[in-house]
């Protein structure tokens, strides 16, 4: 037998537990995967939805594989991002409000006059809805603000860069025929249509003029100005409208965070006169369209808009309560719905002009209340009941834009339409802000009431 002394017991284990990285430590190197993961998930969305609108201007071809495959792939990392193998409740990331929404959209499939077009078409709108939100949810409030600026003032030198170097394809060329006929000199840049150039501009001021402190005053103005002036050049009399009326709603709610805090604003009941107002609009709407019709006798009105409103308003009164179903309206070929209720120029195009009408004749009235309920009622209840977080102002201008937005142009619940992106990021702002001011705290990442911890 050897005299050796042996070591105690517990030496070995100790000794290992010393080699062995703190518990911490590891914790933070598998959030810092997950929050790459998230991070690449997020920008990929970014630059999807961006050059969305001229991926999209044929509907068939390689350019839209790639771009399903795309969301495809993002939601996969979405999931990843979450870790639901540890928590499955990260899950569920969506407001109920919106799930009710887009809970209606499905059912609407049941009575579809082409459930199976519906169905991709509501597929890749729930893919970027849902994506949306758990990526915002994974990021911090400032970190998801920052990648959203970057891309947009990525996108606004990248348009001036081509509507300076090559004019034939970054300003409209003169087109005497259809909606284009008026669009000679207008600037796109590298958007398809002046419309999309000027959203993204009127979206760049808004994500400069508020929730920017950290960034250097110049820096502020100058992306402010230039954005403004791309935005003159465009000509989109929408975004120049809206962007004014979102700045005057931001810094109302910037002076109100200031003199208020926390204190509630308003008996959050009031939210729902926002939703009486177009409820009546449509129930008389159904009823009796022709007053409606006659304010649209003119067809050349809003840049032959009115041609296309026409039209809609006479199908959703024939079908008030159902509509032809989600993504059953446009881009049917002959046997759409549109060729019974239009001719000409009108039946080729892909789109309302106008996110409600849109949607009346989708999902019918019950779906779009739902609907408004989900993106106008319930975030003004949020911002009704209070709050001093930074980005509220910034949530609140965002979405006020994109619902304005939607009176001309139809983007609304629209698959990965720019607007509707730019929405569903902003109620997902407001929901993590709230749910910090609700909590007490001010830490740059929040966590949403469904998942405390991560």
């Amino acid at each position: 037998m050897s005299d050796a002394v042996q070591p105690p017991d517990h030496a070995a284990p100790l000794l290992a537990r010393r080699r062995r990285k703190p518990l911490n430590a590891r914790t933070a190197e598998a959030r810092a995967w997950t929050d790459w993961i998230a991070t690449a998930g997020f920008t990929a969305l970014l630059a999807l939805t961006i050059l969305g609108p001229s991926m999209t201007s044929e509907n068939y071809g390689l350019q839209s594989q790639i771009r399903m495959a795309g969301y495809l792939l993002i939601a996969l990392a979405s999931l990843i991002a979450l870790e639901p193998w540890r928590r499955p409740e990260r899950l569920l990331v969506v407001p109920w409000p919106l799930l009710v929404a887009i809970g209606w959209c499905w059912l609407s499939l049941v009575w579809a006059i082409e459930p199976a077009v519906g169905l991709r078409r509501l597929v890749l709108t729930s893919l970027v809805l849902w994506s949306t939100f758990a990526l915002v949810r994974k990021l911090d409030l400032e970190r998801s603000v920052l990648l959203v600026r970057g891309a947009l003032v990525i996108t606004l030198v990248a348009n001036f860069v081509v509507a300076l170097t090559d004019p034939s394809l970054g300003i409209h060329p003169v087109n005497p025929n259809g909606l284009d006929g008026d669009l000679s000199g207008d600037w796109r840049g590298i958007m398809i249509q002046k419309n999309y150039a000027g959203l993204t501009c009127a979206m760049t001021i808004l994500l400069f003029a508020f929730y920017a402190e950290r960034v250097h005053l110049a820096l502020r103005i100058g992306v402010i100005a230039a954005s403004a002036v791309f935005l003159y050049l465009s000509d989109s009399q929408t975004s120049q409208i809206m962007v004014v009326a979102s700045l005057v709603v931001g810094g109302l709610f910037t002076w109100l965070a200031q003199t208020k805090g926390r204190q509630r604003l308003a008996p959050a009941g009031i939210a729902w006169v926002l939703l009486a107002i177009p409820a009546l609009l449509f129930v008389s709407m159904a009823i009796d369209n022709s007053p409606y019709l006659e304010m649209l006798t003119d067809p050349a009105g809003f840049t032959g808009r009115t041609q296309i409103w026409t039209a809609l308003i006479r199908f959703y009164a024939d079908y008030p309560l159902f509509g032809a179903g989600y993504g059953s309206f446009w881009d049917l070929g002959p046997t759409g719905p549109i060729f019974q209720y239009a001719k000409g120029w009108v039946t080729e195009i892909s789109q309302g002009h106008n996110g409600y009408l849109d949607l009346l004749v989708q999902i019918g009235l019950p779906g779009t209340l739902l609907v408004l309920f989900a993106t106008l009622v319930w975030p003004t209840q949020r911002l009704l009941r209070g709050g001093d977080h930074p980005v509220r102002p910034l949530a609140a201008a965002a979405f006020i834009f994109c619902l304005g937005h939607n009176l001309t142009e139809s983007m609304l619940f629209d698959r990965d339409s720019l607007s509707q992106v730019f929405l569903l990021i902003a109620l997902a702002w407001l929901w993590m802000a709230t749910a910090s001011d609700v909590a007490g705290g001010r830490a740059p990442r929040v966590t949403l009431p469904l998942a405390r911890q991560r």
